[in-house]
């Protein structure tokens, strides 16, 4: 039921921790044939195995998707409700699992089923036209009734019969979509050609920012691109005030972007403070040739893979981590190499990584997050491979503003992961990784 979480941070505006605590879950849906049992442990293990076939991921997908526009929560949802079909479906409807490793049903199918995970997976995959309602009108309860953000309130003027319009007000009556899910609803006197009053405002505009439709967001671009942010210019903290946006400082000349529409000066500006959150936050994790977001120049770091048994050794160009000790001066590290366990190292690590360097793959969760449980296992550095299809850049790793990472570590494109691994797979033995400083060449 947790998974609700990331849906609230959206309605927020919190977009970028929101996509951070989904992943969670979604790691959580993958780990168990993309259903997510009733309870499970910090370390993503198995609690309670039943899946009843709650509606909170899908109402959180829901939200993300409207937010952001990424089909992967499309695709997530899409797993599921696969999963559904093939674990769950019987003959006379869906029954829900009793154990999620083993498939074993059990007879029962909770209302929310029907009235919450169908509902939010047909909004996750409808077309709007296909919807009925305007949905940037009406909030979702956690039951996943809809409510309007505005209610009418009607006069004693009548509607034109022939024309079916407000004449002296110039706007039309209730759509027949909505008449049918709401009636007379909060209208006492509404018979369907009574005309409406001014709208008044029932629920804080903020609440709907996040979840603009698609459609909408694309006609909206932020007056400030995050590529051109300078947090030493005054105009961009200006306007980034203007939209919602604080700036925080967390020591050195590291700072902090806090969103919060609700200090927004209209609403259009608090939807290009959603907008511009989730571009610094893209830009900040793809800063590639070497850029940082404000445009000072990232030196690169160099990793040597050298293989004793083969005689063999390959150099490689590194993107640096913006966080722990910085490879510079003089500073490097040598040890033998070993690949995580987890692959991506988003969990605590299995067996023991001490005086090792770790090697790890990209996604699931922050840089940072998968540096510490390397840290946590007793390692000594850590190497993240991009495998990211098609991707050919290498990436500053950006942290989170804590100063808790006491080993290095470096980031490597994905053609140049492939090939340390292959060379650690042909000598797991006596392969051996140096991080150090890009080394001056002479010719």
């Amino acid at each position: 039921m947790q998974a609700f979480w990331p849906g609230v941070q959206v309605m927020a505006g919190d977009i970028a921790e929101a996509e951070r605590v989904w992943h969670h879950y979604y790691q959580v849906s993958r780990n168990n044939h993309f259903t997510i049992p009733e309870a499970f442990l910090f370390d993503e293990r198995m609690y309670w195995p039943q899946f009843y076939m709650r509606p909170e991921f899908i109402e959180s997908s829901y939200l993300l998707y409207q937010a952001t526009n990424d089909p992967k929560y499309v695709e997530a949802g899409a797993r599921i409700m696969h999963a559904m079909e093939r674990r769950c479906r019987v003959m006379c409807g869906y029954a829900s699992l009793k154990n999620t490793n083993t498939g074993e049903l059990e007879d029962r199918l909770d209302s929310f089923v029907l009235a919450e995970t169908f509902k939010y997976l047909y909004l996750l995959f409808a077309d709007k036209s296909n919807v009925g309602v305007d949905m940037d009108q009406y909030v979702l309860t956690t039951e996943a009734h809809l409510v309007p953000i505005h209610v009418q309130r009607f006069s004693s003027e009548k509607v034109n019969a022939s024309t079916g319009v407000c004449e002296n007000r110039n706007v039309s009556t209730r759509s027949w979509a909505e008449r049918q899910v709401f009636g007379p609803y909060m209208d006492q006197e509404y018979s369907g050609d009574t005309c409406p009053e001014v709208d008044q405002p029932y629920f804080n505009r903020n609440l709907k920012l996040a979840s603009l439709s698609s459609d909408r967001k694309r006609q909206v671009t932020s007056s400030l691109r995050a590529a051109d942010f300078d947090y030493r210019n005054s105009e961009h903290v200006a306007i980034l005030r203007s939209m919602g946006i604080t700036l925080e400082p967390t020591g050195g000349d590291k700072i902090q972007l806090i969103h919060n529409v609700a200090l927004s000066h209209s609403e259009q500006l608090g939807v290009e403070g959603v907008i511009f959150m989730k571009e610094i936050t893209d830009h900040a994790a793809r800063m590639a040739d070497g850029q940082r977001s404000h445009l000072e120049a990232i030196p690169m770091k160099e990793l040597v893979a050298r293989s004793l048994s083969n005689n063999k050794e390959l150099t490689f160009q590194a993107g640096k981590a913006m966080f722990g000790p910085d490879i510079t001066n003089g500073y490097s590290v040598t040890a033998p190499v070993i690949q995580g366990v987890p692959p991506e190292g988003c969990t605590q690590m299995r067996g023991t990584g001490t005086g090792h360097i770790v090697l790890l793959f990209r996604g699931g969760c922050m840089f940072v997050e998968k540096v510490r449980h390397v840290q946590a296992a007793g390692g000594v550095g850590a190497v993240i491979m991009d495998n990211t299809p098609d991707a050919s850049t290498v990436l500053a790793m950006s942290g989170d503003g804590k100063d808790d990472v006491d080993i290095p570590s470096l980031f490597l494109s994905k053609e140049d992961g492939e090939a340390l691994l292959e060379m650690y797979e042909g000598d797991r033995l006596t392969t051996i990784v140096e991080l150090r400083d890009m080394q001056t060449r002479t010719e």
